[in-house]
């Protein structure tokens, strides 16, 4: 795993998942949902666009925690979180969707977590475009649907 994490730019961090921590879920209604971007496949720019979305939203929500680190949920919620840090060159929305962090490049499909749980940024694929969205304490939506 760590080899396919190295190539989406991400580093594994010692020290696992926070106790505590929400499971992985969906099924969040657009009232959670915010400061998100749709970008459509035939946008030239569509990974780049991204990817700038995905580190802006992350940025600005305090995803990240002290050393950069935060919590990732690959597709589907398999194999649970994992604890990571974005390395130089980092590219989720390409090399990661492609690899497994979606089903193509430009066609992501995870979600991010911050370690105390309260924002997760969330990519997702759709029938004519990718987006990228935040919500802001998971754990405390109602009506979510949890993985696994």
């Amino acid at each position: 795993m760590r080899g396919v994490l190295g190539r989406a730019g991400l580093g594994v961090v010692s020290g696992g998942v926070p106790e505590g921590v929400v499971p992985a879920v969906g099924g969040y209604g657009s009232a959670e949902v915010f400061g998100g971007v749709y970008v459509r496949y035939a946008d030239p720019r569509l990974v780049e666009a991204l990817n700038e979305c995905w580190h802006r939203l992350a940025v600005a929500e305090g995803l990240f925690g002290e050393g950069g680190e935060f919590l990732l949920m690959p597709p589907g919620g398999e194999g649970g979180w994992r604890r990571v840090r974005l390395l130089e060159g980092w590219d989720l929305m390409g090399a990661g969707a492609e690899t497994f962090l979606g089903a193509a490049a430009g066609r992501p499909d995870f979600t991010a977590l911050a370690l105390d749980g309260g924002v997760a940024v969330v990519a997702a694929s759709y029938e004519g475009g990718a987006g990228v969205y935040a919500v802001r304490d998971p754990g405390s939506v109602t009506g979510r649907r949890l993985w696994g």
